[in-house]
């Protein structure tokens, strides 16, 4: 069992007044994670892990250290602590430190936890069977995981910040294969058991597995392309890592630099970060115990700003949003509950509307290649077909894209009605499918 609320937040409570340093902030996070893993069309891995954490930041001056520990017994926390003062004494200092924030208003969602005992071990093998049976009765071989994560957080800093709050989440995969590089995704990722469908799931991804079999040549260029949620949630985590952080603005590395309250995208698109939706999942303050807040990033197509931590509020004379990460770390504040605004389009009517085009199940393998544009190369994956006179014709085999992700939000057509939670780095997207009128195809990767 993992420790509860309660223990982690007085936990937290004591390391932070027990550090002897100006000022001292302590995060301890308590988790029991369990995972179902298949292949070959059965169950090969079940596993169970159960931790506890703390980190400790100490404040000297303008001088921040930081040590963490996975033990929450006296004597550990206490070396803790003093490890975090000792680092803190051999820090650099740094002049832009604000000091550690002040307790602010914050809204804590109360949640039922019931999945972990929903998903037990049968419960989610009983998940996986229907799930398997769907690729089995096909001829195709099925792999993927369904898992479940139960935790806790508690923020306590000496200028009487204490945030805690508990929240579990479900998720689910699946890659149908068969013979020729067929092969077709489905994902689940939610709070909502009741919303959770593993044999349709199964089905999904098996029928677009049973689709792209036989997978033939498309010459690279520029198509337009109908991107299911999957897809679009790709490019949206990329979009937030590269452009929406307090820390890249800040260091002049974002888009954002040059477009602060300009047009970037069409009017149709906007894009929110928002912890508090119930459509999402996480926690609803960041790691300095601030609350977390919907936060315009693109609205109606203009970029309204980054997201900001204490550090960068202060920096940039910037409003705190509430998006400060786990100290230290290299990336600053980051968006990690994006989602994008829902149109009105079926994803049907976007395939019929195109003549000619390209349809992406989900992107693989997706790096960058030009930080300012949002420029984007990456791979098809698991679901990749021609559109022709307004219906999927044929597979065709995966394709290289290179990207500029702005280009093709000033470029959109459509957005789906229905909206998709997928995991994300760190994170998740709420995503609708996309019509783009152009999107660079620059190869095939077979």
């Amino acid at each position: 069992m993992r420790r509860s609320l309660e223990e982690i937040r007085t936990i937290a409570n004591r390391a932070a007044h027990m550090t002897r340093a100006d000022s001292a902030e302590a995060v301890v996070i308590s988790s029991i994670s369990a995972l179902t893993r298949f292949a070959g069309n059965r169950i090969h891995q079940n596993v169970t892990e159960t931790d506890s954490q703390l980190s400790i930041r100490a404040v000297l001056g303008t001088r921040t250290g930081v040590a963490s520990t996975n033990r929450l017994d006296n004597e550990a926390v206490a070396r803790c602590a003093s490890a975090a003062v000792d680092a803190a004494r051999h820090a650099p200092k740094d002049p832009d430190f604000p000091g550690l924030p002040k307790p602010a208003p914050l809204s804590i969602p109360s949640r039922s936890l019931s999945l972990l005992s929903m998903y037990d071990a049968a419960g989610r093998a009983r998940a996986a069977a229907e799930i398997i049976q769907q690729s089995d009765a096909r001829g195709l071989v099925a792999a993927g995981t369904v898992s479940v994560n139960d935790y806790a957080v508690a923020i306590a800093n000496t200028h009487d910040v204490d945030a805690s709050m508990q929240t579990d989440e479900l998720r689910a995969t699946v890659l149908a294969m068969g013979e020729g590089g067929a092969s077709g995704w489905g994902s689940f990722l939610g709070r909502d058991a009741g919303t959770f469908l593993p044999a349709q799931l199964g089905s999904s991804a098996a029928t677009l597995a049973e689709r792209s079999a036989g997978a033939g040549d498309l010459e690279p260029g520029t198509y337009t392309v109908v991107l299911a949620p999957e897809a679009v949630a790709d490019i949206l985590d990329f979009l937030g890592y590269l452009g929406f952080g307090a820390k890249a603005f800040a260091e002049g590395s974002s888009f954002l630099v040059n477009a602060l309250g300009t047009r970037v995208a069409d009017t149709c698109v906007s894009i929110y970060d928002d912890a508090l939706s119930p459509a999402t999942i996480g926690i609803s303050f960041d790691y300095e115990g601030q609350p977390r807040r919907r936060t315009p990033l693109i609205e109606g197509g203009v970029a309204i700003g980054p997201v900001t931590d204490s550090y960068f509020a202060a920096k940039l004379d910037r409003p705190d949003t509430g998006h400060a990460l786990p100290a230290p770390n290299p990336y600053g504040p980051l968006p990690l509950n994006i989602e994008m605004q829902a149109g009105d389009a079926t994803l049907d009517e976007m395939i019929g509307s195109v003549e000619r085009g390209v349809y992406v199940t989900r992107f693989h393998y997706v790096n960058v290649e030009d930080p300012m544009k949002v420029v984007l190369t990456g791979m098809t994956r698991d679901g990749t077909f021609l559109i022709e006179n307004g219906r999927l014709s044929t597979p065709v085999r995966n394709l290289r894209f290179t990207q500029s992700v702005l280009s093709a939000l000033s470029d959109v057509r459509a957005i789906g009605s229905k909206r998709q939670l997928c995991g994300g780095e760190g994170g998740a997207a709420l995503a609708p499918a996309l019509l783009i009128g152009h999107w660079a195809f620059t190869g095939q990767t077979g």
